[in-house]
């Protein structure tokens, strides 16, 4: 059996465990035409589906515009594809992507590119304008994680996402947070006087607890060594207290959150998606659960593809990424060249 025939039946093992019956033709559509191709157009990409044009078309357009994927996507990733133990380091960031805003949250697995979960996307810009879609979407997120996954999250941010009320929020929900302040923001500190507040830039100690605005929480910062990328050191805010994670494991989770910036990267000029015309919301939402579910899909498939002996002999400078190398890899299986040269 080849392995596009593998790929094949595992993604029709998929459907039969998640995707209702008379869902499995566009659920097949989407996979084909998005989830493991890169982006033309809508257009373009259900013409290759078919020899018949407005064939094509028409069906990655019933795809798209079908407002069940999303969750069906989501509950696919969260049930078959995360890790079963150990800690859930779900990375928060925001991209552009045309006229619209996309927050999503991707799985830090260490592996130099986090892996999409799910996504928010709004027209609105970042900040607090991004605030309501945001909690829509976490409420929507937890409410398919299972108990025993949301003991295992942490939410990890970078600055726009140091938002009082979000923060109060993940809190109240019991989730655990790791975000990084600015350095002028205001926190209170237990050798100032009570309500006054000093700058987290202004912090010497490594970690403290601190007050932001009537929370108890703890602040850790990361030492500042010569040639860092930031010309200040990190300043994060955490719920989770000493006794369960250390500084350093501390700092190790927020280092890790740069893996979600290389998704965006891979995302947008791999797959061609800096440049789509997309303008529904839903249809935006759908399609990059797909793009999401691709990711996944590929990784399980073909995650032997990077440990090949060659890649190991390969300088780490000049190694590719492990989805660049899987990308790659795919695409060669399904299009073998025609004429071979000697």
């Amino acid at each position: 059996m080849t392995t596009i025939q593998k790929l094949s039946t595992h993604v029709q093992t998929l459907a039969c465990a998640y995707i209702p019956k008379k869902l499995h033709p566009r659920f097949t559509t989407g996979v084909a035409a998005l989830s493991t191709t890169a982006l033309s157009s809508l257009n373009a990409n259900g013409r290759g589906l078919s020899e018949n044009r407005w064939t094509g078309e028409s069906r990655v357009r019933r795809t798209v515009t079908d407002e069940r994927f999303p969750s069906l996507l989501l509950k696919i990733i969260l049930k078959d594809f995360l890790p079963k133990a150990g800690r859930l380091q779900l990375s928060l960031d925001h991209s552009t992507f045309g006229v619209f805003t996309i927050a999503v949250f991707a799985l830090s697995a260490g592996k130099g590119r986090a892996l999409p979960v799910w996504c928010i996307v709004t027209r609105t810009g970042k900040g607090y304008k991004l605030l309501k879609p945001l909690l829509r979407g976490f409420k929507l997120l937890l409410e398919q994680l299972s108990y025993q996954q949301r003991k295992r999250v942490i939410v990890v941010m970078d600055r726009w996402f140091a938002l009082p009320d979000l923060l109060e929020w993940l809190d109240g929900e019991h989730l655990r947070f790791v975000v990084r302040l600015k350095q002028d923001t205001p926190v209170g500190v237990p050798w100032v006087e009570p309500h006054k507040t000093i700058p987290a830039g202004e912090v010497s100690l490594p970690d403290t607890p601190v007050t932001y605005h009537g929370h108890d929480w703890r602040l850790v910062r990361s030492d500042l060594r010569p040639n860092m990328k930031s010309p200040e050191p990190w300043f994060l805010l955490t719920n989770i207290p000493v006794r369960k994670l250390s500084r350093q494991q501390v700092l190790r989770i927020y280092a890790k959150r740069f893996e979600i910036e290389e998704y965006f990267k891979d995302v947008k000029w791999i797959e061609g998606y800096e440049w789509h015309q997309m303008k529904k919301l839903q249809t935006a939402r759908t399609v990059f659960m797909f793009v999401f579910f691709g990711w996944w899909l590929l990784l399980k498939a073909y995650g032997r593809a990077t440990d090949h002996p060659q890649t190991r002999k390969t300088h780490p400078h000049k190694r590719l990424s492990w989805f660049r190398t899987i990308w790659e890899y795919w695409q060669r299986l399904r299009s073998q060249p025609i004429f071979l040269t000697g």
